[in-house]
């Protein structure tokens, strides 16, 4: 009893991968989101040359001179005004810290 189920949990894991990989084809097509495959996201992105890819190293460099420059008390500022905010800064935000 408890070999078959084993039998039948491991059958199915062997499917669901095969799907998921899209080796059944025509007879069951996995969906583009299981295959990697999203050529819509592509045509979506907005000035993807803009974008740098940074090792850790380079990011705490950059952020500790970031810091360096930056006042202590402008975090929260600088927080409230991220882009896609409506610009409207919180009460929290504009309170200095006690």
């Amino acid at each position: 009893m408890l070999r078959a189920l084993a039998l039948s949990l491991i059958g199915a894991n062997v499917l669901l991968f095969a799907w998921a990989q899209g080796w059944l084809g025509a007879l069951a097509p996995a969906p583009p989101a299981l295959q990697g495959r999203e050529p819509e996201r592509l045509q979506q992105q907005v000035r993807p040359e803009a974008l740098t890819v940074l090792r850790p190293r380079a990011v705490a460099a950059a952020l500790g001179e970031q810091g360096a420059s930056m006042p202590a008390a402008s975090g929260a500022a600088a927080a409230a005004n991220r882009p896609g905010d409506s610009g409207a800064a919180t009460p929290a935000a504009t309170q200095p810290p006690r």
